[in-house]
């Protein structure tokens, strides 16, 4: 049979165990609450980059997909001709234009 001694010596470690497992639990739900804080600011800027309607990269090259419509393009048409007045695109420049607003949503 164990003594007070050894039981009260026992009590103690558990009590310091409790505490430990007290303190482990905090830091996880801590970390949970973050977790959850990012994954709510993941989706919405999934949702917002689905709703730009960029070209993101689906398992075929991206670069494919520049030349698509955009609901910016008669923005960027008319500000191309009536405030800068250039009369069309050279080459590519039209695709490079739309990188930067598809990408403006990260920021």
């Amino acid at each position: 049979m164990a003594t007070t001694e050894e039981i009260l010596e026992e009590l103690l470690n558990v009590e310091v165990e409790l505490q430990d497992v007290q303190d482990q639990i905090k830091i996880l739900l801590d970390r949970q609450g973050k977790l959850y804080e990012r994954q709510s600011e993941l989706k919405a800027l999934f949702e917002d980059s689905e709703a730009s309607g960029c070209p993101w990269d689906d398992g075929t090259a991206v670069t494919e997909n520049w030349s698509e419509t955009f609901e910016w393009d008669s923005q960027a048409d008319d500000v191309r001709f009536n405030i800068y007045g250039i009369p069309e695109y050279r080459a590519n420049q039209r695709e490079v234009s739309a990188i930067p607003v598809c990408l403006s949503w990260i920021v």
